[in-house]
């Protein structure tokens, strides 16, 4: 990976964003990981962390977006990376509308009022230990996660957009290994500094690539 000019990255999203871990009493965001991947290949980043913790996407998030992107210039993200709806999950909100109402929304915020070498990074949310994977509640994560999925599949522009796929990569249930779930869970939702670290190496892997297209 070749050496370019510092990187502006803003990166929005609920707790798991702002990197909520020993039960609020300190923070440790994805971020911090991020940006020391690519300080390791003399890629200087600047993140602007923009996680707000109880956030809901519907309708909270889509307004904090738009207010955020109102006051930049419109070239001045080089990436923007979006996760959010574990907490609007919580409250019952169907998957679905989550999507449509919200990350879409955002999505499509980003895709078409940003410059053209603005990139998109979306998210797949992670599951909890509150449900099992048969459980109804989980049942509409999966389906607002296979709509991320599909959206970043179908989008025209592959050059802009990224698909990061927490939930394939950071398991809790299928996770058997109690002293590995131990070492990266912190409680039944949110995640210590390492799983934190975890999703920094998970989102640098898959944004080098990009990069390097």
């Amino acid at each position: 990976m070749q050496s370019l000019l510092s990187l502006r990255f803003l990166a929005i999203g609920d707790s798991l964003t702002a990197g909520f871990t020993n039960y609020g009493l300190s923070f440790h965001p994805y971020s911090i990981q991020l940006t020391n991947l690519f300080s390791s290949l003399n890629i200087p980043i600047t993140v602007d962390q923009q996680g707000h913790c109880g956030d809901h996407v519907v309708p909270s998030m889509v307004k904090r977006l738009e207010k955020l992107l109102s006051n930049k210039d419109k070239s001045y993200y080089d990436w923007i990376i979006i996760l959010g709806g574990a907490n609007d999950l919580s409250y019952n909100k169907k998957g679905v509308d989550i999507f449509n109402q919200g990350l879409k929304l955002m999505y499509n915020m980003v895709l078409e009022n940003t410059n053209q070498n603005t990139k998109l990074a979306v998210m797949t949310v992670i599951e909890n230990a509150h449900y099992s994977p048969e459980h109804r509640q989980d049942k509409e994560r999966q389906t607002l996660n296979t709509m991320i999925r599909n959206f970043a599949e179908t989008y025209e522009d592959k050059t802009r957009i990224c698909l990061i796929d927490l939930d394939k990569n950071i398991p809790y249930h299928s996770l058997k290994d109690v002293n590995e779930r131990n070492a990266i869970w912190d409680d039944l939702v949110h995640l210590k500094a390492a799983g934190y670290d975890q999703m920094g190496k998970i989102i640098f892997g898959e944004i080098s690539k990009k990069i390097n297209q």
